[in-house]
């Protein structure tokens, strides 16, 4: 067509002069007959008001997450009735791909403490005691699926005079590190362990201080018994002690569940019987939290008992409110 296009036919994708009928051309607002202009700018373009713009900014764009911590309540925990643990200044971070680390505890110990936990990765590891090259007389093998959330923390006791090892190691997997720290307590506090746990055995009701009988003389087919914990308790202490019921060694599986068969925390437990109690605190977040416990030894002598106690509670009211209103009854008359 010549410059302009041709006379009288408008161009293509051009709208028709004036715009479409009934249709507001782009860029521009219904603004009614009667309404006063809009202050221009600088540049004598018409300025939209602070407000709608205030109110475009809010209902356009991305969202901005608000942190969770603003509605979630902070827990009020009380404290323990006895501190079992110290408070590890650092841990020591060992890396995944079975990757080893030994402590060589004192001679004049007769027992110590452990922790481990991870950055929020499952905790894969496995603890043993050594007394010389060849005899282990603890074990602990972990499967927790968050090793932030459920650390655990354990007290071993064994005789004097032995100096045994303390093994730790990781899973296979490297990409599965963990955080351990290992303590030995004074000849002092070590015997304000001892008489703690004999104290939480003694007190131990008949409910929370079961026995469980071996299987087969395969190690296999054991008892198995079970412990509902409230919603109340944050972590439980686990105690197990075969002094009264035959003096053996004892091999368990404990479960920690949530629900039905959904498994949080998996611990393999070997340790010695009287002499060596195994005393630790397993983390018991959230509702519905179900200890289960199967025996692996032999039915000849196999027979434990095992303790579980409450070790942290949750308030369930807290001083000055929960920081949500409650509604008033109404005042009539």
């Amino acid at each position: 067509p010549p410059p302009g296009g041709m006379p009288g036919i408008p161009q293509r994708g051009s709208p028709p002069p004036g715009g479409m009928p009934g249709i507001p051309q782009r860029g521009s607002f219904n603004v009614p007959p009667n309404a006063p202009a809009a202050p221009r700018g600088s540049q004598g373009q018409r300025t939209v008001p602070s407000t709608q713009t205030q109110q475009s900014q809010d209902l356009g764009g991305f969202l901005k997450p608000v942190p969770s911590t603003d509605f979630v309540q902070e827990e009020m925990i009380d404290p323990p009735e006895f501190e079992m643990f110290p408070v590890f200044p650092s841990l020591e971070t060992v890396q995944g791909g079975g990757t080893v680390r030994t402590y060589k505890l004192p001679v004049w110990s007769e027992s110590c403490q452990y922790c481990l936990e991870t950055e929020g990765r499952p905790l894969k590891a496995t603890v043993n005691l050594w007394i010389g090259p060849i005899r282990t007389t603890h074990t602990l093998t972990t499967d927790v699926e968050n090793g932030h959330e459920t650390p655990i923390s354990s007290t071993l006791k064994f005789k004097k005079n032995i100096g045994p090892v303390l093994k730790i190691s990781t899973s296979s997997s490297y990409d599965l590190p963990i955080e351990c720290g290992v303590y030995v307590p004074n000849p002092d506090r070590a015997r304000e362990l001892a008489d703690n746990t004999d104290r939480v055995w003694e007190t131990s009701k008949a409910s929370e201080k079961i026995k469980i009988q071996g299987g087969s003389t395969h190690g296999g087919g054991g008892a198995v018994r079970y412990w509902k914990i409230p919603a109340s308790v944050k972590s439980v202490q686990l105690l197990g002690w075969s002094k009264d019921v035959g003096k053996k060694s004892f091999k368990l599986d404990v479960e920690v569940l949530q629900g039905p068969n959904n498994r949080r925390q998996f611990y393999y437990l070997q340790c010695g019987g009287s002499t060596q109690p195994y005393h630790a605190v397993i983390q018991t977040p959230g509702k519905g939290s179900v200890i289960r416990i199967r025996n692996k030894k032999f039915v000849e002598d196999g027979l434990v008992q095992v303790s579980i106690t409450p070790y942290e509670t949750v308030s369930e009211e807290k001083e000055g409110g929960d920081g949500f209103l409650k509604a008033l009854p109404t005042q009539r008359g």
